[in-house]
């Protein structure tokens, strides 16, 4: 009777490893944003076009892809290595795998930073707040797009801050002929074009403003 015992429990162990060896070669379904309630709790293929890049006080990554008319979160697990996603542009398109939940009322995409991949054929160059406060020097000195929310817009400078405020940057305009700013609203989504400089003075990176587009 003991014999049979640790007969089944072998079995039991052997199926639970085969399951496990075919879960890893079974991909999971591809499901469009739009119909991505009627798979909470399941893991999950999407893709979209990224419209929103954050970083958070504790150092995890959130991002918004949207297609179809529909708008998802993207939370980023183990981001410790963010290399990768810091050269991710707006605009981009990216597949995600990832399991579906809600939070706080929404609909979310719990990610692993390996299961993002791009399949835009041409990036946009344009950048996030958030991606240049992580990495200022590598674009000191550069002439750069960045997508942001206008925020203190006064006279000759306003200031391009991430969706949930957790960076922001001092833009200021680069000569008196350019294009001027009493247009931009509060809260205004814009991409701004400029040259990246650190003001010594000041001690902080500032973009001498170009040009901007309202998005």
């Amino acid at each position: 009777m003991e014999r049979i015992g640790k007969t089944v429990i072998i079995f039991s162990l052997l199926g639970v490893c085969i399951l496990y060896v075919i879960s890893l070669f079974i991909t999971p379904p591809f499901v469009p944003l739009d119909d991505i309630s009627l798979h909470e709790g399941t893991v999950i293929r999407t893709s979209g076009v990224i419209t929103e890049f954050s970083v958070t006080e504790y150092g995890d990554v959130l991002m918004k892809i949207e297609g179809n008319k529909t708008e998802l979160p993207i939370f980023v697990e183990s981001a410790n290595d963010r290399t990768e996603l810091l050269n991710l542009s707006y605009g981009d398109e990216i597949e995600v795998e990832g399991r579906v939940q809600v939070y706080r009322g929404d609909y979310e995409l719990i990610v692993s930073g390996n299961a993002i991949k791009e399949v835009t054929p041409q990036k946009s160059n344009i950048s996030f707040v958030a991606q240049i406060a992580a990495q200022p020097e590598e674009y000191r000195g550069k002439k750069i797009r960045v997508a942001g929310y206008v925020e203190d817009v006064y006279t000759r400078v306003f200031y391009l801050r991430d969706e949930p405020g957790n960076h922001r940057m001092r833009v200021k305009l680069r000569t008196i002929n350019t294009n001027s700013i009493s247009e931009l609203h509060e809260g205004d989504k814009i991409i701004a074009e400029g040259m990246l400089s650190y003001n010594a003075g000041d001690m902080r990176y500032e973009l001498n403003l170009i040009g901007f587009e309202v998005l």
